[in-house]
């Protein structure tokens, strides 16, 4: 091949990555896209903060971390010792479940470059792993969404027990954020019938009526919504501050659950 043609080359390739490039100012934080398409097939985006005069941090926003697990994956330590091993190869370190460095202002370059590629390959564990969705049971997938999403941001107890009028109840979840009034989540299955859930959730909000709990914010979760009744949907939308519904075909996604979470603690 003559020079000239593999010049040729280069250039065309350089315009394809500057063109496939992005770069966005959210708030103080520039949001890079690259053009590294990742096996779940998204692209990239690296995240540049400011924190002192000509140093930045760089990282993924825990973005590899987070899409395995909606894809079904459980973070093992075996995974999270590879994900430190990557790190490491490539100058950067895993912490806080995201990839990550810092850099002054002519090291962010090959900082971003480090820390998307060590995203992008953190998605070849979606090779050794076959998920399967229908199996997985619903209230796992939010345990693991509302933990995520409550890091840094709130506590989130499970199985929270509470004393009513006539008898005790339980919350799937309890949510408490600083300076806020608690949030309940129930996931209501309609295992037995979806009118029969309602009127369960239904009970169980009035009989704790008059106390302390009957102030918390309350969120509903209906599961395979599509089979629910208006009378059965309005029960539960009369006695629930904030209602999600999830449809046979789809699993719960933290950015449902975590929106209307963002909104009852706002």
């Amino acid at each position: 091949m003559p020079a000239e043609s593999c010049h040729s080359i280069k250039r065309m390739l350089a315009d394809y990555l500057v063109a496939q490039t992005d770069a966005q100012q959210v708030k103080d934080i520039c949001v890079v896209t690259l053009p590294f398409q990742t096996l779940d097939d998204r692209w990239l985006d690296v995240f540049i903060e400011p924190r002192a005069q000509d140093y930045f941090l760089i990282n993924d926003g825990g973005k590899a971390v987070n899409e395995l697990i909606l894809q079904g994956m459980r973070i093992t330590e075996g995974i999270e010792g590879r994900f430190v091993r990557l790190a490491s190869r490539f100058g950067v370190a895993y912490t806080d479940e995201m990839f990550q460095t810092g850099a002054k202002l002519d090291g962010i370059p090959k900082a971003v470059s480090s820390v998307g590629m060590c995203s992008m390959l953190a998605m070849t564990e979606l090779l050794e792993y076959a998920p399967q969705s229908e199996e997985e049971p619903i209230r796992d997938r939010v345990h693991t969404i509302l933990h995520r999403w409550g890091r840094k941001r709130a506590k989130v107890s499970d199985n929270v027990a509470v004393a009513g009028e006539v008898k005790q109840h339980r919350f799937d979840f309890l949510v408490v954020a600083p300076k806020k009034p608690p949030v309940s989540v129930s996931i209501l299955n309609p295992t037995a019938g979806a009118l029969s859930a309602a009127e369960r959730f239904g009970f169980k909000i009035k009989d704790l009526a008059g106390k302390p709990s009957a102030k918390w914010r309350k969120v509903a979760i209906e599961t395979k919504c599509e089979v629910w009744s208006s009378e059965a949907r309005n029960i539960v939308e009369k006695c629930a501050d904030e209602v999600i519904t999830i449809h046979s075909t789809e699993s719960p996604t933290i950015e449902k659950i975590g929106e209307a979470l963002s909104r009852m603690v706002a």
